[in-house]
């Protein structure tokens, strides 16, 4: 495994330079990974490590559209005066949030925006999983690391909770989708009521860890949330609750599929 600073000025930083990052290669297994997120943030305290998942260069192409349709860039007078110089042009703010010193207005902006949604929210959004989606769900769950497009980038986010890293590399574009604020909603309900926290996200798929696997109880639990979310038919609830649960038990990580 390997891992390497890379600061933010990389031209395919997922946050566009508000956060520094990581390339992490190497990764074989979901050890491996908790390791990396483990040696990462213990480096950077006051940070919270968010890496990428699936298909990295559509999930950049994603989340500039976000950024922008939510207007994550936008910036008060006052916001401006307390940027360094580097943000200014012959006197002119630039606008166009690349420094880490702007990440305080993108993490602004996009927590006036997501805030008050719910989970239930996210789960009346309509989502669904057939047969195909399920299958790769189950292949995912399974074999974690096949989920992964390495080198991974591992974002440096300063936030106190790990749902509020999206931030600094939302997604959900496509209408079909769970946009941003459902996306959090997602994340923030999982880490509160079951003990996972946000470690990455892809072009289609969110990724959680927790320090322990979850016991049987708690599994039947995360399994009724992942049929909501899921909008599972009443025909199909206790066959897939029952293989829900045995895919998450005694492992670590979670992936959600947050597109259609």
């Amino acid at each position: 495994m390997d891992i390497e600073f890379r600061g933010n000025g990389m031209r395919d930083n997922p946050s566009i330079g508000t956060c520094d990052e990581y390339g992490v290669s190497g990764i074989t297994s979901v050890d491996d990974l908790t390791e990396a997120h483990r040696k990462i943030a213990e480096s950077h305290p006051g940070f919270i490590p968010l890496f990428s998942l699936d298909e990295l260069h559509q999930a950049r192409y994603t989340s500039g559209h976000v950024r922008n349709n939510l207007g994550m860039d936008d910036a008060s007078e006052q916001d401006i005066a307390g940027l360094p110089p580097e943000c200014f042009e012959q006197g002119e703010y630039i606008g166009y949030v690349t420094t880490k010193a702007e990440f305080a207005i993108c993490f602004r902006n996009f927590m006036n925006l997501v805030a008050a949604t719910s989970f239930a929210e996210a789960c009346a959004h309509g989502l669904t999983l057939d047969e195909p989606a399920w299958q790769e769900w189950l292949g995912y769950q399974d074999n974690p690391v096949s989920l992964l497009e390495q080198p991974l980038s591992a974002l440096l986010v300063p936030v106190q909770q790990s749902c509020q890293a999206l931030a600094a590399f939302p997604n959900g574009y496509f209408t079909c989708d769970l946009d941003p604020a459902k996306n959090f909603a997602v994340a923030r309900h999982f880490s509160e009521a079951h003990g996972y926290e946000l470690m990455g996200v892809g072009a289609s798929y969110i990724g959680f860890m927790r320090a322990e696997p979850p016991d049987l109880a708690l599994a039947n639990r995360v399994a009724k949330d992942f049929c909501a979310l899921y909008n599972t038919a009443d025909d199909e609830l206790p066959a897939r609750l029952f293989a829900v649960a045995q895919a998450i038990s005694g492992r670590t990580h979670l992936w959600l599929r947050y597109v259609e």
